[in-house]
């Protein structure tokens, strides 16, 4: 990860340093701010920029012909030159907030702050209880990663999540999210034995879908943390799937030979196809929420039937009221998670939760 301190500003970095304890968020409403945070996302991307190009015209990596080494000097002096903008910005007397809406300088502080969240540990898991109809029991979770922001509170993942896919720390996040869901499992399943054993769920993005590497990744940390595979459920879009198809059906493959179970979330909001849903050969669809907040009970019905046919399983999402638990019951939908029974909950309220079944 890159060094932030060598390239804040230095406004921005004595008032970092003077406050050790303490991160700084730059005040949005104070142009001098505004500029020495224009300043810094310039030199962040610029600083790594000039290392590469510097490494490649040190002849470490093989020589360069003579046309490589002149667009290589090239790249190094409009580099410099980006770097010498940024440093006049910082320096203006009258700030060019203006060059950037207001929607983008936020974009860039959110951006900013979520590499330091890191640093400061400001991630946290939530877990929201799967519950069984036959018989009210707790079965399972779905663990959902929440930003606890200094400043701004608990962020949404619909925020969050984009970011972190644009600046390429998604896949770092998501193994963390990983490991700690699975981890936490282990000890569910150690405190709460049952047949068949607890589950979680967690969601995994078309960039990290992407990786090659993804499956022998989880296979390691289902050893580490002592999990088997067949309690661990990923849940993914139609979306997701459809970018990098090629690499995320090969991923998707060796997942599901593992003993893992595929959740397709969301379903009936994205790319649906009969055709599509067999090549994914996932073992659930997750019932959108907005379907049962909208009483579309026809399309759950359908949904359901389609389901059926194909030999998988349902799990319907926003369950609010009693009224809607009935109805699901009606259309013969077994599995449920919602409002209705907890909101998403952290590990220790999650552990007093199980074993206590719904009443109803």
């Amino acid at each position: 990860m890159t060094n932030l301190m060598s390239v804040y500003p230095d406004s921005m970095k004595e008032k970092k340093e003077n406050s050790p304890t303490e991160t700084f968020f730059p005040d949005l409403s104070d142009e001098r701010e505004l500029t020495s945070l224009l300043s810094y996302e310039l030199r962040t991307p610029l600083t790594s920029i000039r290392g590469v190009l510097g490494l490649l015209l040190s002849g470490e990596f093989g020589s360069l012909s003579e046309t490589g080494q002149h667009l290589l000097k090239i790249a190094m002096h409009n580099t410099d030159r980006l770097m010498r903008l940024a440093e006049a910005i910082e320096h203006e007397i009258d700030p060019p907030a203006s060059i950037l809406s207001t929607e983008e300088i936020e974009r860039f502080q959110l951006e900013t702050d979520l590499l330091l969240a890191w640093e400061h540990q400001e991630f946290e898991l939530f877990y929201q209880p799967l519950v069984s109809l036959e018989d009210g029991a707790t079965i399972g979770f779905e663990a959902l990663v929440r930003w606890q922001h200094p400043t701004r509170g608990c962020i949404s993942p619909a925020v969050f999540i984009p970011c972190a896919e644009k600046i390429g720390s998604i896949d770092q996040l998501g193994l963390w999210v990983l490991h700690q869901a699975c981890s936490q499992l282990k000890v569910w399943q150690e405190q709460f034995p049952q047949k068949p054993p607890l589950t979680v769920s967690v969601n995994v993005s078309s960039v990290q879908l992407s990786q090659s590497d993804l499956p022998d990744r989880i296979r390691e940390i289902c050893k580490d943390t002592g999990i088997a595979p067949g309690s661990l459920r990923l849940e993914i879009t139609e979306s997701s799937s459809i970018e990098n198809s090629e690499r995320a059906m090969t991923s998707l493959e060796q997942l599901k030979a593992m003993g893992i179970q595929l959740y397709l979330d969301d379903f009936g909001t994205g790319y649906s196809s009969l055709s599509r849903l067999q090549d994914l050969r996932v073992d659930v669809l997750k019932i959108d929420r907005s379907f049962v907040s909208q009483k579309k009970w026809e399309v759950i019905w359908s949904i359901i039937l389609l389901a059926e046919s194909l030999g998988l399983e349902v799990i319907a999402e926003g369950v609010e009221t009693t009224d809607d638990l009935e109805k699901l019951r009606l259309l013969g939908c077994k599995r449920v998670q919602g409002f209705l029974f907890s909101e998403p909950i952290n590990a220790q309220e999650a552990t007093d939760w199980i074993g206590t079944p719904f009443a109803h």
